[in-house]
């Protein structure tokens, strides 16, 4: 995995975020996650793959490690 990741933003209101927050804590997921879980239901199987796959990679929550 690359040590540099681009940030994705997204335009909303705090109440959208503070209950999308909400709604990926209820499935013990990071809002990231949850985010990129939606995006890989929209049909486009290169995405869902690309989104699978950088999921997989993704490092734990927490201080970074350098162990594997």
């Amino acid at each position: 995995m690359t040590s540099s990741r681009p940030k994705l933003q997204i335009d909303a209101s705090d109440s959208v975020r503070k209950r999308a927050k909400a709604v990926a804590y209820e499935r013990g997921l990071s809002l990231t996650e949850f985010v990129l879980q939606a995006l890989a239901k929209e049909g486009d199987k290169k995405l869902a793959a690309l989104i699978e796959k950088d999921l997989e990679d993704r490092t734990g929550p927490g201080r970074p490690s350098t162990r594997k």
